[in-house]
């Protein structure tokens, strides 16, 4: 902790703080500041560990949960991990007036479009540069205009092709959908606002409590927050709701509903219900609207009118007309209609409800059916923990084996592994596990790699390295933006070679910040079908990579699949749920997933194995 004379707390003058504060700044925009400077100081070329730094702090910035006013008042800016002395007099500084004067200065330097250009996919800092200062090039429309018109290519090192990949790069980065959260931020929020709520009542006063809406069905992004209770005293968790800390602003307060902003800009809408409406509710407010439409039809069809509060007979064979009926479940309101209880995953209204009504909806796969994990890091390339840490943290989790599958040489920032280091590393794994055995631990660590595929469709080792390893992961890097047949030719070459068992997180993409790649991912499911290539499911929130619909179509082709964490860190085990519930929505079972079995079993499930 800080000294008290050490800390940045407000000014002592006696003006009113709504007069200093004008506008307000919420977490989002802070943050935005410091992304700012930091695009702005690539643009100029300033030292890359003060760039590093400013974006560190604007990420930090949007994560908390926490109003950064209310740090600031408490003095405690630079107790904010990553936050030192001359960013947190920064923000301090932002927030006192609603504007700082060292990116007033900057943003002087460089015209506001060109930090625009920097985003698109595929130019960067540098060549956005080029182009202002070569071109006179200012902003996205004139680059549109000027690449559409062929005068890109007077620039030296740009040609016909480079024109192409701009024009490319401006669609995509069209399409980016600015106004949702990617899940992985916006679950951890709700999960917290709901542990706070129910901490701030007597105990009791909620009984029951739940997320729903696109949150509770997993989509991938998250428009906002929906969270659902039964209480008596909805008096009460109104109150309590509206006075979180996390709460800096109330949109809309009444007696059923509340809705607050979280410091990141995130909407959370609270609804209270009585104890006998908790199964229609909870169905009605998760449902997407195609779900609830056809819902709602089948309901109208047995002489019943479906709302958030239960089913009212409207036309029915047999009751008058307003009997009504109540759910505490939403088992029991499915089944009353007919139908198997559609796991809230599934509710797209894709094939669902047929299946419920025959009885043949998949039991989809769960948490506990993962045995192991087939791709991971340590620091012997870019992970930040050793193979015994991770090991220990994999065991801990349950899991009976974990794979360690480090970069290979051909991704120059990792310090990637070649055979030698690979010879090196089996020794110190061999080692590991001999400590097992002896102490009797039903545990092993795996010898793989996480391949890389080069542009040519080549890999980066040799595939007698290859042979001698148990997992092979190949996945792509660098070279994303490549035209749809040249990486799906890329792709399918690497998923062809004998040794190759797994296609690590497919197109690439990283939600809010990079498309996926042009990859034909039906043709690319053929052939890893073909060749009894496993397909993984990254379970990065921010990957999430094969996506659910696609995930879907392998297993539809006979694809076998793998849902692996990535994990470059310890915790970094810890987001195996969102795998889960992408393969959920998938509608994957147990056994389409080969880690869902033990290690042997699942060994002769890889290519490789297969063939030896």
């Amino acid at each position: 902790m800080s000294t008290e004379s050490s800390k940045i707390r407000p000014s002592d003058s006696t003006t009113d703080p709504t007069e200093r504060r004008s506008p307000r700044l919420n977490n989002r925009d802070v943050a935005q500041v410091f992304y700012d400077i930091a695009d702005i100081s690539q643009i100029l070329g300033e030292n890359r560990f003060k760039v590093i730094a400013y974006q560190n702090a604007a990420r930090t910035i949007e994560q908390l949960s926490q109003d950064i006013y209310a740090i600031y008042e408490a003095g405690e800016l630079k107790n904010i991990p990553g936050i030192g002395d001359a960013i947190a007099k920064k923000i301090a500084e932002l927030l006192e007036t609603g504007s700082l004067a060292f990116y007033e200065k900057l943003k002087t330097q460089v015209p506001a479009g060109v930090v625009d250009i920097m985003h698109i996919p595929d130019v960067g800092p540098k060549t956005a540069k080029r182009l202002w200062e070569e071109l006179g090039i200012t902003d996205v429309g004139q680059l549109k205009r000027a690449a559409e018109e062929g005068e890109i290519r007077k620039l030296k090192g740009f040609g016909v092709k480079s024109e192409q990949k701009i024009l490319k790069g401006i669609e995509l980065m069209a399409r980016r959908r600015e106004t949702r959260m990617p899940i992985g931020a916006a679950r951890p929020l709700a999960l917290e606002v709901m542990h706070d709520l129910f901490d701030a009542v007597p105990a009791g006063t909620i009984e029951r409590m739940e997320v729903a809406g696109s949150l509770r069905r997993w989509k991938e992004t998250i428009g906002d927050v929906d969270i659902l209770a039964v209480s008596t005293d909805s008096d009460a968790v109104m109150a309590a709701f509206r006075q979180l800390p996390q709460a800096v602003d109330v949109l809309l307060s009444g007696e059923r509903k509340t809705s607050i902003v979280l410091p990141s800009g995130l909407q959370v809408d609270l609804r209270v219900f009585e104890r006998r409406h908790w199964g229609a509710a909870l169905q009605y407010f998760t449902g997407s609207k195609q779900h609830n439409v056809a819902l709602r039809e089948l309901a109208l069809k047995q002489g019943w009118s479906l709302n958030e509060y239960g089913l009212t007979a409207s036309r029915h064979p047999e009751l008058p007309d307003g009997t009504e009926r109540f759910f505490d479940t939403e088992e029991a309101l499915y089944g009353f209609l007919g139908l198997e209880w559609v796991p809230p995953e599934l509710r797209e209204n894709q094939g669902e409800i047929k299946a419920a009504q025959e009885h043949k909806l998949p039991r989809l796969i769960r948490l506990n059916d993962i045995q192991g994990e087939l791709h991971g890091h340590s620091t012997w390339s870019d992970g930040r923990a050793s193979i015994a840490e991770m090991a220990e943290a994999a065991r801990q989790r349950g899991y009976t084996y974990w794979t360690v599958a480090d970069h290979s040489v051909g991704l120059g920032v990792t310090g990637g592994l070649d055979g030698d280091r690979l010879q090196e590393q089996a020794k110190e794994i061999a080692a590991i596990n001999r400590q097992y055995q002896e102490q009797g631990i039903n545990f092993r660590l795996l010898q793989g790699i996480e391949v890389e595929i080069l542009a040519d469709g080549r890999l980066a080792l040799p595939d007698e390295v290859l042979a001698a390893l148990d997992v092979v992961v190949a996945s792509i890097h660098s070279g994303q933006r490549q035209d749809r047949e040249t990486i799906t030719a890329r792709c399918i070459a690497a998923i062809r070679n004998p040794h190759v068992d797994i296609l690590g997180h497919p197109t690439g993409r990283l939600l809010g910040k990079r498309p996926p790649t042009e990859l034909d991912v039906e043709r690319v499911l053929q052939v890893c079908a073909e060749t009894g290539t496993v397909v993984e499911i990254n379970a990065n929130p921010v990957r999430l990579d094969l996506k659910d619909v696609h995930a879907r179509r392998a297993v539809e082709l006979g694809c076998k699949i793998a849902i692996n964490c990535d994990a470059h860190a310890t915790d970094g085990m810890d987001i195996m749920e969102y795998g889960i519930a992408t393969a959920r929505r998938g509608w994957i079972t147990a056994e389409h997933v080969v880690n869902t079995r033990p290690v042997n079993e699942m060994l002769m499930l890889l290519k490789d194995h297969q063939q030896s």
